[in-house]
């Protein structure tokens, strides 16, 4: 497994077509982290693929960063690791946003489940 470091976040690649984000406790992630992170993803995969995003730690993101990330056209699927109250309710929010609904987007408690659903 290729790990790679960002500057707010880790991306595990655990297949071609599959990386899992995990974003440090404390950011704020913004559109130049945004534009971070889609540049780094487009380097690593040259063709679709699916994420899972991590919420173990605490972090926010800004309204126009949200918006901003569900435009990488590329992405075919993301689960959203939630493993507690609140990272559901700021995941389930995530994923109701404008940009967001067009995307194959699920929830999940359970990380396991998570990634058979990407699978």
């Amino acid at each position: 497994m290729e790990i790679h470091q960002i500057s707010f976040a880790k991306i595990s690649v655990l297949r071609k077509d599959l990386a899992e984000i995990t974003v440090y406790n404390g950011a704020d992630i913004d559109l130049n982290m945004v534009d971070e992170i889609h540049h780094y993803l487009s380097s690593i995969f040259s063709d679709s693929f699916s994420l899972l995003i991590n919420k173990t730690n605490a972090y926010s993101t800004q309204l126009d960063a949200l918006i901003q990330f569900g435009t990488l056209t590329a992405i075919d699927k993301i689960a959203i690791f939630a493993p507690n109250k609140l990272a559901k309710m700021s995941a389930e929010f995530s994923a109701s946003i404008p940009s967001s609904t067009d995307l194959n987007i699920e929830v999940f408690t359970d990380r396991d489940e998570a990634l058979a659903w990407l699978i």
